[in-house]
């Protein structure tokens, strides 16, 4: 027979086990495999044998291994060993005897478990995490009410129903009650656990801070979403991330890193107006669109943006958790200053790449001519691949003369280097190409199979791109399917109005309720107070009709001996109701239907009385032999 003490540990049990998947990734990878080990252990003994140590021993134990945990304390690493001494204690917990005052614990430790959460993760997952939390953790609260009151004895069917009901509608109802207090308490612009989030770098985009050949042929099969745009952009989009100018081996680095304002006075042409949701990145860069004019102080976060030296921005901080800014674009190309480092070229360069550098520029002066030279030059034989055959020499010689094939890497590197060598300043730009529409949520999304790279050549006293890279749709990006997009509308929806919910939207909230209420006639109160009263009417009606099925209507025990009195007190004028079972058999001993109503009475006797339950060909043959009556 189940009791409450039971049902308790099963549910606690499933909410600790919660915890630790929760916090895996959080909690250190040396302590957490052990423990949770240890916590397994417990759960087995609790359920097949049964043998409980002293609680000293492991009160003991579990201070000295805590302190242990407290020692690794500081500001830089402060979640971890918190989580580490969680897990701890939830290990030691399972090993206990459980009273009442032990799965309390249990269930609390869990519940800072999900707070503890909540500095490292905030995506739609972690929704998913809360509920299950929440709900299987309060049904485990009120059973543990019960085990506290009842101690072990089994738990009837009726009783089990009703407690299951409470215990389901109970969190649906705090559910519903804390949306208020959601759009209406005070809150940060920054998170408040952000300074003790982790600082680990290049855990999701494939952006980095050099460029080599061949490597991000890897990173064009993933379909990760690196950030969403909502706002105007043009058709043939490049997002801007990082400026290279320096090649070594067969490596793209940045030598140069001078910051610089934004334009105080915008030139003519085009502007976009964008705003930008960048998921974490564990890294410092801020994507925006070519050509940036202006970026917006950053929302979510403690950081500030920098612009540097061609055009690009970075974080002052690592990005460790959704973060939004707003930007605005143009359609001019920078015009920073000249450096001589964008003319150097290495001195490794095989003579046959300094060969067609000197053919490409013969009968050519200007740095215009040249760039068209450069880019007819690579409309010839050349084919864009995701499969990099190893090569034989100088990778760029190798590419040029014998392969002509390659991804975006080669052949901006080979433009890059042949530009030089033709006397043209020139770098590369990182960054990502295009975007796909999400017509479910009005917005853009860019994953890192868009990751790509670029030439910007210097001419006539401004940057000019040059993208010699064959037009190609990556593999990755023709898997996406509705289902996913779908998916991400949800997880944008949840970034939008739960996680970016700030004092700024509640303060337009707040306005906007404000302006509706002026803007309120009387006769909109009028048709709203009857719309009111016509629905609180259908409700009412509803409820009574459903309650009325329940009682009357529906096929139960209950409503066949409610259905049995009624007929009874009209059949011998007696009021029937007031009777208990055995005094109405008692008063129809001597009827010739006794033996039917004392049917009846068994069956719902049974029903409220006893373990047994009534079946179904069983009532369906009362309510036959009721009609005989």
């Amino acid at each position: 027979m189940l009791t409450a003490k039971k049902v308790s540990l099963i549910l606690t049990y499933l909410v600790a086990l919660g915890c630790f998947l929760g916090l895996y990734g959080i909690a250190s990878d040396l302590y957490y495999f052990p423990l949770l080990g240890l916590f397994l252990i417990g759960l087995l003994n609790e359920w097949k044998f049964r043998i409980y140590m002293p609680r000293w021993v492991f009160n003991l134990g579990g201070v000295l291994v805590s302190i242990l945990f407290l020692l690794e304390l500081s500001f830089d690493n402060a979640v971890k060993p918190f989580a580490n001494m969680l897990l701890l204690l939830l290990a030691i917990k399972s090993l206990e005897e459980k009273k009442p005052r032990d799965i309390y614990q249990m269930l609390l430790l869990s519940l800072f478990g999900v707070a503890v959460s909540t500095t490292f993760r905030l995506d739609l997952s972690f929704l998913l995490f809360f509920l299950y939390e929440l709900f299987i953790g309060s049904v485990a609260f009120t059973f543990t009410n019960a085990y506290a009151n009842l101690g072990e004895r089994p738990l009837t069917p009726d009783f089990l129903s009703r407690y299951l009901k409470f215990s389901v509608l109970f969190p649906f109802s705090v559910a519903l009650a804390t949306v208020p207090f959601f759009l209406i308490l005070p809150r940060t612009q920054t998170p408040l656990f952000d300074a003790f989030a982790r600082q680990e770098k290049g855990l999701l985009s494939g952006i980095s801070d050099e460029v080599e050949l061949g490597k991000v042929g890897d990173i064009q099969q993933d379909n990760t979403v690196v950030f969403r745009i909502y706002g105007k952009v043009p058709e043939e989009a490049y997002w801007r991330v990082s400026v290279f100018d320096t090649l070594l081996n067969t490596k793209w680095v940045r030598t140069l890193k001078e910051k610089e304002q934004n334009p105080s006075v915008l030139e003519p042409g085009e502007f976009y107006r964008y705003t930008i949701i960048l998921e974490p990145t564990y890294d410092t860069f801020l994507p925006v669109l070519d050509y940036p004019v202006r970026l917006l102080r950053l929302e979510g976060t403690k950081a500030s943006a920098l612009r540097y030296k061609g055009g690009y921005y970075e974080s002052t901080k690592a990005i460790n958790r959704p973060v939004r800014y707003r930007a605005v674009s143009g359609d001019l190309s920078p015009s920073d200053e000249l450096n001589e480092v964008y003319r150097e070229v290495p001195p490794d360069v095989p003579e046959s790449v300094r060969e067609l550098a000197r053919e490409l520029s013969r009968g050519r002066e200007s740095p215009e001519e040249k760039l068209e030279a450069v880019k007819d030059f690579f409309k010839r034989g050349f084919s864009y691949s995701l499969s990099i055959e190893k090569p034989q020499g100088h990778p760029i010689e190798h590419f040029l003369f014998r392969s002509r094939r390659g991804n975006c890497e080669f052949f901006a590197s080979s433009t890059a280097l042949l530009l030089r060598l033709m006397g043209v300043p020139a770098r590369v730009v990182g960054g990502f190409k295009g975007y796909i529409k999400n017509d479910y949520g009005d917005y853009y999304i860019v994953t890192n199979s868009m990751a790509h790279v670029w030439v910007e050549a210097y001419a006539g006293g401004r940057w000019l791109r040059l993208d010699t890279t064959p037009p190609y749709l990556s593999p990755a990006v023709s898997r996406i399917s509705k289902l996913h997009l779908l998916r991400d509308a949800l997880v944008s929806f949840w970034y939008e109005n739960v996680v970016d919910f700030s004092a700024k939207k509640q303060v337009s909230l707040l306005r906007s309720a404000v302006k509706g209420l002026k803007d309120i006639s009387l006769s909109d109160i009028k048709e709203v107070f009857l719309t009111f009263i016509a629905v609180l009417f259908g409700v009412m009606a509803a409820f009574l009709a459903f309650r009325f099925y329940l009682l009357r209507v529906r096929k139960t025990p209950e409503n066949l001996y409610r259905l049995l009195l009624d007929r009874l007190s009209r059949k011998e004028g007696y009021p029937f109701n007031e009777y208990l079972p055995e005094e109405v058999l008692k008063k129809l001993s001597s009827r010739p239907y006794y033996r039917e109503v004392a049917f009846i009475v068994s069956l719902y006797q049974r029903h409220r009385f006893s373990p047994y339950r009534v079946t179904k060909r069983e009532l369906e043959e009362a309510y036959r032999v009721l009609r005989k009556i």
